[in-house]
């Protein structure tokens, strides 16, 4: 790869540790004439909307700040550098104690790029697409603040599928195979696998408790009963539901791209190491 002109920092201050590795980071970046823009918000789409001519954008958090970096880095194609400062980080390529010692590699181009999948899903009312939204994990219908189930069915290319009363859906890309979908007992994908996974949460008497469907495929989720429901994109933002409300999702058209210096074998062998992490 080319050696980075211009990066973006994404820090989140909450993490310990994290604004001081990042002004370090900052520091060795100057002294190789690389320009830095920093981002101290929760929302990073206030610093950097529309600044496509970033090379890299670091991210200093967990998995949590990776989402919100990349919902804002993919439509622009910047490549993210995960700075492991949370618990596991499946998202993240370097722990914190490492970045400074990995940082020369990135400096001289020496790091590879990783495509993963991404989600487009269109809240419909009506018939009438009202708000439409990216997701890197995942898209979940859910039941709100009172402790209703939600019904809902759901079908897939237009063929009817499933029928569930449960107190969610869980619509996954491979890389939030191991996030929600993996508590609700969805299976683990690959981050290179080119499928798209459905897991209703806590269903009763469901004879489908987990579906794998090819990337192409369209999927719909249509409300029937709820007291109250929401559509949460990424485990951060969540959208009001109505009963009679459809949630369509499909691959989006975005790819997030990220920048690794591990091995291209990285998650298959460390898979069981970050799990562990997890208990």
């Amino acid at each position: 790869m080319n050696p980075p002109k211009r990066v973006g920092f994404v820090v989140n201050e909450n993490k310990a540790g994290a604004a001081e590795l990042a002004a370090a980071m900052h520091r060795m970046l100057d002294e190789h004439g690389i320009e830095v823009r920093e981002c101290h918000e929760q929302y990073p789409e206030r610093c950097f909307n529309g600044q496509s001519e970033l090379d890299l954008m670091f991210s200093f958090g967990g998995d949590g700040t990776i989402l919100r970096a990349a919902r804002l880095a993919a439509p622009l194609g910047i490549p993210i550098v995960g700075v492991n400062l949370g618990r596991v980080g499946f998202l993240t390529d370097v722990a914190a104690s490492e970045a400074l010692v990995a940082l020369p590699r990135f400096i001289a181009g020496d790091y590879w790029v990783e495509q993963r999948l991404m989600l487009h899903g269109e809240l419909l009312r009506d018939g009438s697409v009202l708000q439409a939204f990216t997701a890197l994990n995942d898209i979940v219908a859910n039941r709100g603040g009172l402790s209703r189930v939600v019904e809902c069915t759901l079908s897939v290319n237009g063929a009817p599928a499933a029928h569930y009363v449960a107190d969610g859906v869980i619509i996954s890309t491979p890389t939030g195979s191991t996030a929600y979908c993996l508590a609700a007992g969805g299976p683990i994908l690959t981050p290179d696998a080119r499928n798209i996974i459905i897991v209703p949460i806590a269903p009763y008497l469901a004879l489908i408790r987990s579906l794998v469907v090819p990337d192409d495929a369209i999927i719909e989720l249509i409300i029937t009963r709820a007291v109250e429901a929401l559509i949460t994109i990424d485990g951060q933002l969540d959208i009001g539901m109505n009963i009679g409300d459809s949630i369509r999702v499909r691959r989006s058209e975005t790819v997030a791209r990220f920048a690794r210096i591990q091995p291209r074998n990285y998650f298959t062998a460390t898979i069981v190491d970050r799990l562990r992490l997890r208990g």
